[in-house]
């Protein structure tokens, strides 16, 4: 959670006022934080498409940072500097799991840039279509779970109202705020998301926030990521 103060934008300041005034348990850590950038990856590589951020996500699940990092590292170097659909699907499965990359792995990331080189991934295209619409098609792709759907609409599109409701920190920092005796379920988590649209990716980014200042060991949100 990045905090922005007087470099604020409109939407950071509109999202910290409306999520503050709430009358609920989260509004008086809003009010404490002040503005905040929802978007702020925080990523230890550079991504600069799609494919990339999805590539690196995929790689760094259930693995630590560092760990992560290098097998991203050797995956991009094989396929010549970039990841590009064309270079991931021209890779055949054991040159891609030589890297480091495990076997539902190295077909997510094979399925999705055959889907890229379809053009789901397409920026254009991404920009019309609404956020049910692409979690729609993100899901059908083996590999491919709501988790990352949504952080990819959330962190990489920037889209001011998505809602991890299966995110385990975010239903730990409910859990926490609502001071309830066990983990509150997806399920009922998205239904106490709904007071928080339209900002609800920033309301997620507070309780991530949260997590990651109040409690230890926090998480990485990448990791855990389906």
């Amino acid at each position: 959670m990045t905090r922005t103060g007087k470099r604020a934008t409109k939407e950071q300041r509109a999202a910290s006022k409306y999520l503050g005034s709430l009358g609920d348990s989260l509004a008086r850590w809003v009010r404490s934080a002040g503005p905040i950038d929802a978007y702020e990856m925080h990523l230890p590589v550079d991504v600069r498409s799609p494919l990339e951020w999805f590539s690196f996500t995929i790689a760094s699940r259930q693995l630590s940072r560092a760990t992560a990092v290098s097998i991203y590292d050797r995956f991009v170097a094989q396929l010549g500097g970039s990841v590009t659909a064309e270079r991931v699907i021209a890779t055949d499965e054991p040159t891609l799991r030589g890297v480091g990359l495990s076997y539902p792995k190295a077909r997510a990331i094979r399925a999705l840039a055959e889907h890229a080189d379809d053009g789901l991934l397409d920026p254009d295209g991404l920009s019309t279509r609404s956020d049910a619409e692409i979690e729609s098609e993100l899901v059908a792709i083996p590999g491919i779970g709501p988790s990352s759907a949504q952080r990819f609409m959330m962190l990489y599109l920037r889209r001011p109202d998505i809602f991890p409701a299966g995110d385990l920190t975010v239903r730990a920092a409910i859990t926490a705020f609502d001071g309830l005796e066990k983990r509150i379920t997806p399920k009922v988590a998205e239904q106490r998301s709904e007071l928080w649209r339209p900002y609800r990716s920033y309301a997620t980014s507070y309780l991530w926030g949260y997590m990651w200042e109040h409690r230890s060991p926090a998480p990485d949100r990448f990791s855990q990521a389906r």
